[in-house]
């Protein structure tokens, strides 16, 4: 009988409303309805509350798996305890499906009690109404996270680390949503919140969701504190991925690891940034640390904020507004050139920043693997010239990604096989990629939306002095 280890929890714990609930499916599942309608007699308000949502009846089956591999990997009790208690509360938020729906996990029950009693045990009595009671006084602050919503995606595990990243020292964790398109991620300036977990003045954590799709509801208006602060949150990620990607170039290039800021953004040719950006200074020796340990370079962690990571941020850090206390965007910087639909992307992982259109050669622009060596203001010498404001050499060839004194040939393969940009989109490429970023060029390997941010939202950005190349003018394949 598969509701035996919940049979055995409710008599040991005959208050816990969420167990009998459970029980009650178990035997709806199996045709006893008197026994089930015993069950949800003694499940009370919490029947009530499950019966009447109107949310996806398989959001929170995928999230449990989510959840269960997440307590897995961190092997610590203390996380699994907190794991199942956000998966109490998103039970509440999105409800249980019938035992006869398609999606329904039969082990969800058994599954459930089992981690119950091992909680239970420890003293420590899960709250079948999906919120948590905290004792410590509450401090004002507001942490993000953003996951991708669409499809499949519906963001339950940035969802469960802002639960679990919540408490005493957080007062509101928003989740902001990515717009999803073949399996790409796109990040924006301003991204919609989707989710807001509060803490409120008796320490009781809330939940909503501001997504009217998803609740079902007409969810209240997001405050414009919280919206600005979300925009600022975009903006100081984009300038840590930027620093991150250029410490990974110092180090490779040097086998040492920079000291400060200044030795990243020298004149040319060490010029690994080319700009420098507001908090570049602040953030950077807590980049410099998460590197140092291991824990910052694409390929030795996967991005805890993304993947349900909630540690609580360290008081004073630069990231202490992002969930789990460090950078979201974790992944080297990259650059795609998609040759099908005359796009380039800036990347992290799976999430695209920017996705610009450019100007190409057609057969004449070479596919392959490069990276950013040259970074040059002005490669013609002046402003007004050929390959206009900025220029980016492709390792050490005779092609190279730069601006254009021909806008019209963007979109179009009139190059000579060299990526053209506009002014204001190079200008902005060369700020964020540093030195040493990787290049790949080929065929279908991007959405053909055009991510580019209004020109008031554009990345900010000082210019190092001495970026020309005083001993050259370039003329890649003229």
């Amino acid at each position: 009988m598969q509701n035996t280890h919940l049979r055995t929890y409710v008599k040991k714990h005959p208050d816990n409303k969420m167990a009998w609930y459970l029980l009650g499916k178990e035997y709806v599942r199996e045709g006893q309805e008197g026994k089930a309608n015993y069950c949800f007699q003694q499940a009370g308000e919490v029947y009530e509350a499950f019966e009447r949502s109107k949310a996806p009846a398989d959001i929170w089956v995928d999230y449990q798996n989510k959840l269960v591999e997440m307590a897995e990997q961190k092997e610590k009790k203390h996380r699994i305890r907190k794991m199942w208690l956000t998966l109490l509360m998103l039970l509440v938020l999105a409800g249980l499906p019938p035992a006869d729906a398609p999606g329904f996990n039969r082990d969800a029950a058994e599954t459930l009690a089992t981690a119950l009693e091992s909680v239970g045990d420890s003293g420590e009595e899960p709250l079948s109404g999906g919120q948590e009671e905290q004792t410590v006084p509450v401090s004002n602050s507001n942490v993000f996270t953003a996951a991708g919503f669409g499809g499949s995606h519906q963001g339950e595990t940035a969802l469960a680390a802002a639960w679990s990243g919540a408490g005493p020292k957080v007062e509101t964790s928003a989740v902001l949503g990515m717009q999803m398109t073949d399996n790409w991620a796109l990040w924006k300036r301003n991204m919609p919140v989707k989710y807001i977990v509060q803490t409120n003045s008796s320490g009781r954590l809330t939940a909503q969701s501001y997504d009217a799709k998803q609740c079902n509801c007409e969810p209240p208006e997001v405050s414009k504190d919280i919206k600005l602060l979300a925009q600022a949150w975009t903006a100081k990620q984009e300038s840590a991925a930027s620093l991150s990607s250029a410490i990974i170039t110092y180090q490779k290039k040097k086998g040492t690891w920079p000291k400060n800021v200044s030795q990243l953004a020298q004149p040319f040719p060490n010029n690994i940034l080319g700009e420098t950006a507001p908090g570049m200074t602040e953030m950077f020796p807590s980049l410099l640390s998460l590197h140092q340990q291991g824990k910052g370079i694409a390929g030795q962690e996967t991005n805890d904020a993304q993947a349900g990571q909630s540690d609580s941020p360290q008081a004073g850090s630069p990231f202490a507004d992002t969930l789990g206390g460090k950078l979201f965007l974790q992944d080297q910087l990259e650059i795609v050139v998609d040759k099908s639909n005359h796009r380039l992307a800036l990347i992290s992982g799976k999430t695209i920043i920017r996705n610009y259109e450019v100007g190409l050669g057609g057969e004449r622009t070479p596919e392959g693997t490069f990276v950013i060596t040259d970074k040059v203001v002005n490669p013609n010498g002046r402003a007004d010239g050929e390959f206009g404001t900025r220029g980016m050499q492709l390792s050490d060839t005779n092609y190279a990604i730069h601006g254009t004194n021909e806008p019209n040939s963007i979109g179009l393969d009139e190059s000579l096989g060299c990526v053209r940009m506009s002014t204001g989109d190079v200008e902005e490429l060369f700020a964020l990629a540093p030195q040493g970023t990787p290049v790949r060029i080929g065929t279908d390997l991007l959405p053909d939306t055009i991510l580019v941010p209004e020109a008031k939202d554009r990345y900010q950005y000082t210019l190092v002095p001495k970026q020309n190349n005083p001993n050259k003018t370039y003329h890649w394949l003229n």
